[in-house]
């Protein structure tokens, strides 16, 4: 099979980085075969064998966080403090399930028919992981540290736009330890993708991406029986409700759309706002968002793709209050932009902004709100602002359909507690305990003998 070459290019200046090379089938394969021979091996480790590889993982981490926060700029054009923070939080990670997987993974005794039960939990073996551009260290760190505590072993597709940080993270993996490989860098294509999906000798598939990409990835993998857990779009809405503290409300919902430049699937991207307080919120978020010091978006492209979005905003009745223009030249850049809208238009609330672009709706009441949040294919987070804590703990609880909802604060992921969606934004979860639990064979193990 023919190799098909790419180029990453540094979206700050369009200068070409570098040209790579997809992988073959065959030495994909062939990787596939040698993880297996891996996983044979590593399976058999003790927690505490693996966790000191883990922890070494994390100490690994923190040695290259320069190199790697660097590259991640060059590549996508992470802000070197922002990546360097992405770094570490990848080890603390590391750090945490390398303590705590044991805990997570012991034996459990169950009630049963037979002498003794309990349930066990075991690898299941090579996975497949497909991630993301966005985040480029932390979304296959936060997959592969309970994975591998696990038992299981890795085979990684990353996006070709950070192929470099891949193959940083790729070498960090081939030196952690001269006895067992537990990750190996694959840089293929989506057809190389779809084989490997279907090989007998790989288990499981995680998916970080678009939700029209985890539908293909669903779909191959259904046709294979292979378990796939999916972390798709968003277009997570923050309610603030009459009662709210507006001043905190703008500086957190200005956070949580800007972070990464507005390029993260659980960014908050629609603000949906009681009227009452409508007009004071707008103000202090146009403030707050006028501060940000933004990185170019991640390539051309994608500015291109954020210019004809606020084209459709505003034709679908929204009002720029802030930005809403990219400025001429080669980078990538587009500005902090805020779109108001007096009305609501269904059609927005299917739309995922990627980019540094907040969308208001105002609404009349809290009611309205979550019937206006709940309009969206997508589920993945959100949350509410009101001085009522209660309140608003058993509204987003119960109405707000989404898998990690937040009350005065925007979603945080977190190694200690689980992150996930619903709907069009994917299933499965990845970190917490259930997490660690998502590519393990929960095998009951029973204990007869004569009755």
């Amino acid at each position: 099979m023919t190799m098909s070459s790419f180029t990453t290019v540094n979206p700050a200046t369009g200068e070409v980085l570098k040209t790579h090379e997809h992988l073959s089938w065959e030495k994909t394969e062939q990787a596939i075969l040698s993880a297996h021979k891996d996983f044979l091996v590593w399976r058999k480790y003790s927690f505490a064998e693996r966790a000191k590889v883990i922890s070494q993982l994390a100490t690994s981490l923190r040695l290259h966080k320069t190199e790697i926060a660097k590259q991640m700029n060059l590549e996508m054009g992470k802000l070197i403090e922002e990546g360097k923070a992405e770094v570490e939080k990848c080890a603390v990670t590391c750090d945490y399930y390398a303590k705590e997987a044991a805990g997570m993974l012991a034996n459990q005794k169950s009630a049963s028919p037979y002498a003794e039960a309990e349930v066990s939990f075991q690898p299941l073996g090579v996975v497949f992981s497909i991630m993301p551009w966005n985040f480029p260290l932390w979304q296959a760190i936060r997959f592969a540290a309970p994975t591998l505590m696990s038992g299981n072993v890795i085979v990684l597709k990353h996006a070709d736009l950070t192929a470099g940080t891949a193959e940083i993270i790729g070498r960090i993996f081939d030196e952690l330890t001269p006895d067992v490989k537990v990750l190996r860098n694959c840089q293929v294509d989506h057809e190389v993708a779809e084989k490997v999906i279907a090989h007998p000798l790989v288990r499981g598939v995680t998916f970080t991406g678009s939700t029209p990409g985890g539908k293909s990835v669903a779909t191959a993998a259904a046709r294979n029986l292979k378990k796939v857990v999916l972390e798709l779009g968003g277009s997570d809405a923050y309610l603030v409700l009459e009662d709210a503290d507006v001043e905190w409300a703008a500086k957190a919902c200005a956070k949580t759309r800007l972070q990464n430049c507005g390029q993260s699937c659980v960014a908050g991207k629609r603000f949906i706002v009681v009227e009452k307080v409508a007009k004071e919120f707008i103000s202090h978020l146009g403030n707050e968002m006028k501060q940000f010091e933004l990185a170019p978006l991640a390539a051309k492209k994608f500015q291109e793709q954020i210019i004809m979005q606020v084209e459709k905003l505003k034709n679908w009745g929204g009002k720029v209050v802030l930005g809403g223009s990219a400025p001429q030249g080669v980078g990538a850049y587009y500005p902090a932009t805020l779109v108001v809208f007096e009305k609501n238009n269904p059609e927005l609330h299917r739309e995922e902004v990627f980019g540094p672009v907040a969308s208001v709706i105002v609404v009349k009441d809290s009611k309205e709100a979550v019937e206006v949040a709940n309009s969206s294919p997508y589920g993945l987070g959100g949350g509410v602002f009101t001085r009522n804590t209660h309140k608003g703990k058993e509204l987003i609880e119960k109405e707000l359909e989404a898998g990690f909802v937040v009350v005065n604060d925007f979603v945080k992921s977190d190694p200690r507690i689980p992150f996930g969606g619903v709907k069009d934004s994917g299933y499965g979860r990845e970190l917490g305990h259930f997490g660690i639990t998502e590519f393990v064979n929960i095998k009951t193990v029973a204990v007869g003998g004569p009755q």
